[in-house]
């Protein structure tokens, strides 16, 4: 008796490890499949910077597409910096990421990375801003950004007969150089005349601009109008003008439609932004995703539509969230 209880023991002790190793390697296959049963897939997000909430939007819907199908996302935040941008970008793809999703700092020197990636097979997406060779990627999403400066110089020419204008520019990114080529080109196809009071390379970021405009404004007080790339450098011009009891007096543009913006525009200190949506963007990015993994045929570049959101009409739109 005392033999067949320990060899009823040792039998059960066996069957709870194997059921215990049969749990356990269940857990790891299950954790490393997605929806479909396929392998999990590994998805590389890298932005310009992610202190800028447009981006924080853009990812999170990309996100939650991604983990809906099972998947997962590695982000990366490369600061406004090319440099580190290409390392993050060699670093997934050492990782074996499945697919990158790439908002490009400098959109000619990315294209090195670009390379690598199609060397390795790895799918791109261009996210919100072009690169300067389109073949080297899958497939872009961007705004309309040229339409953007373009829909910001008419309101502007139905405010003022002339002007001298301020522009706050990025000159690595090709949606910032967009919108505000399009401005200008708007006021020249019209023959609006103005002076160009300079272009400030702020990067896009409030804290940098801020300080460029302060410093223009010890030089010169003439300045009526800003054009500024994006919301956080209009904002940082804002605080400039405001700091020098000069921003009722200016007209202010932007492009983005942050809930910043568009309080600033209820509170008639801020004239129009050119609203982008960050929810569609990202919603169209991980679409477009899905669809290339899938092997399927996809419209290369899509191009999302903006609007001005003005004095006008900001009361038709949340002042607290992004359209």
């Amino acid at each position: 008796m005392g033999n067949r209880k320990k060899r009823m023991t040792l039998l059960g002790v066996a069957v709870l490890m194997l059921l215990l190793i049969g749990c356990t390697g269940l857990l790891i296959f299950s954790r490393n499949r997605n929806e479909s049963g396929q392998p999990q897939k590994k998805i590389g997000t890298v932005y310009m910077t992610m202190n800028n909430p447009y981006f924080e939007v853009i990812n999170e819907q990309i996100k939650a597409v991604v983990k809906s199908r099972g998947d997962v996302v590695v982000t990366r935040d490369s600061a406004m910096d090319a440099d580190m941008q290409e390392r993050q970008i060699d670093e997934l793809i050492e990782e074996g990421v499945d697919a990158l999703l790439v908002n490009a700092v400098d959109w000619k020197q990315i294209g090195s990375s670009l390379e690598k990636a199609e060397k390795a097979g790895i799918p791109v997406i261009a996210v919100d801003t072009e690169v300067y060779d389109d073949s080297a990627v899958d497939g872009t999403v961007t705004s309309d950004n040229y339409n953007a400066g373009v829909i910001c110089a008419k309101d502007l020419m139905k405010k003022r007969d002339s002007g001298t204008i301020l522009f706050l520019v990025q000159n690595t990114n090709k949606s910032a150089m967009d919108r505000i080529q399009g401005f200008q080109d708007a006021l020249a196809e019209a023959g609006w005349k103005y002076e160009n009071a300079g272009e400030l390379e702020c990067l896009g970021q409030l804290e940098v601009a801020q300080p460029l405009v302060e410093k223009v404004l010890q030089e010169r007080q003439d300045i009526d109008v800003v054009m500024a790339l994006n919301d956080p450098a209009a904002l940082g011009a804002m605080a400039a003008m405001d700091a020098a009891g000069m921003l009722s007096d200016v007209l202010v543009y932007s492009v983005d439609g942050t809930p910043e913006a568009k309080t600033m525009i209820y509170e008639k200190k801020m004239t129009a932004t050119a609203a982008q949506s960050p929810m569609k963007t990202g919603a169209t990015t991980a679409r477009m995703l899905y669809d290339i993994l899938d092997g399927k045929e996809i419209d290369k570049k899509v191009v999302l539509p903006v609007t001005l959101i003005t004095e006008e009409n900001v009361d038709q739109f949340s002042l607290t969230g992004w359209e």
